[in-house]
């Protein structure tokens, strides 16, 4: 038998050692690339092999992108921050309420029993006239001459007319304080804010409501003409000893406001109704509220004021 090489056959088939055993590798993997193979080394790469060896697993942080448990938490954060936020932006934009908006609350007035101090009420005054009227002064302009004119006051009220004569000789700085303010318009438009039936009728306040006043004060002038009938005194708060604009009309003889009553309140007349106190018994007779404030408002439209020689 020959030496060298031999090769058997088996069915059709060689079997030993074939012709690629001695091609060289490099040959080898361009035809495994050409049939689309890969070598054995490579395959503990592939993604989504069966073997633990074969399954690519990426580092932090490219591992969470393909984790749907992540993205769902994720998702389901974002959302709650959202609801949340868009809860706070709507409470905050509503905090204006009725409950942070101010109140007003009205202090009950005095009784028959005491002095006509200034009484509470909540209602703005009515205004007669479309034009504004200054009411806030410095102090009150010397306007009559006590020793020259006797002065009278016409009173037009929404429920007729009221003259009143001014003791200028008695209470020269308090009548003119009044025909200052009745000049100025002052009392134009303003109400009788306090009715108390068998005691007085009070008006001349600004606000309405028996805190205003003309930015001023006079002081008291004694004198002893009593608080009868028809007389015209100024109001004050209890124990004071000057006044602003607001005065009072008594409705009967009042001798607990006389200047000769045990008590600190004493009120000085200086004018009387010699005129129209029909009007002033209608007045008195309106209804009013628990505050004594007419539940329809009487107002004075305006107060001229009449100087005649001596």
């Amino acid at each position: 038998m020959e030496s060298g090489s031999y090769t058997l056959q088996w069915a059709g088939k060689s079997c030993g050692p074939s012709e690629d055993s001695n091609v060289p590798k490099r040959r080898q993997r361009r035809e495994q690339q050409h049939l689309r193979q890969e070598p054995a080394r490579r395959k503990g790469y592939a993604v989504g092999g069966s073997a633990p060896k074969e399954i690519f697993k990426p580092g932090f942080p490219m591992n969470l992108l393909g984790n749907l448990k992540f993205f769902s938490v994720v998702g389901i954060v974002i959302a709650v921050i959202m609801v949340f936020a868009a809860v706070l932006s709507r409470s905050a934009g509503n905090t204006n309420t009725a409950a942070t908006l101010p109140t007003n609350t009205p202090t009950p007035s005095a009784t028959a029993s005491v002095s006509p101090s200034p009484s509470a009420s909540a209602s703005p005054n009515p205004s007669a006239s479309a034009t504004p009227i200054v009411r806030t002064f410095a102090k009150a302009d010397q306007v009559i001459n006590a020793a020259k004119d006797n002065y009278t006051a016409t009173m037009k009220t929404s429920m007729g007319t009221i003259v009143i004569q001014l003791n200028a000789d008695v209470a020269p700085n308090t009548v003119n304080s009044f025909v200052f303010l009745a000049q100025k318009g002052f009392f134009n438009g303003l109400t009788f804010h306090r009715v108390v039936p068998g005691f007085i009728i009070q008006g001349g306040d600004p606000k309405g409501d028996g805190s205003g006043g003309p930015g001023y004060s006079t002081n008291d002038e004694p004198n002893k003409v009593r608080n009868t009938r028809g007389t015209i005194s100024m109001a004050k708060v209890s124990g004071a000893s000057s006044f602003g604009s607001q005065f009072f009309i008594n409705l009967k003889d009042n001798p607990s406001l006389d200047y000769d009553n045990p008590t600190a309140n004493k009120f000085y007349p200086f004018a009387t109704v010699t005129s129209g106190m029909n009007v002033v018994d209608a007045i008195a007779a309106v209804p009013t509220d628990s505050n004594n404030k007419p539940l329809t408002p009487v107002i004075i439209e305006s107060v001229t004021i009449t100087a005649t020689p001596k």
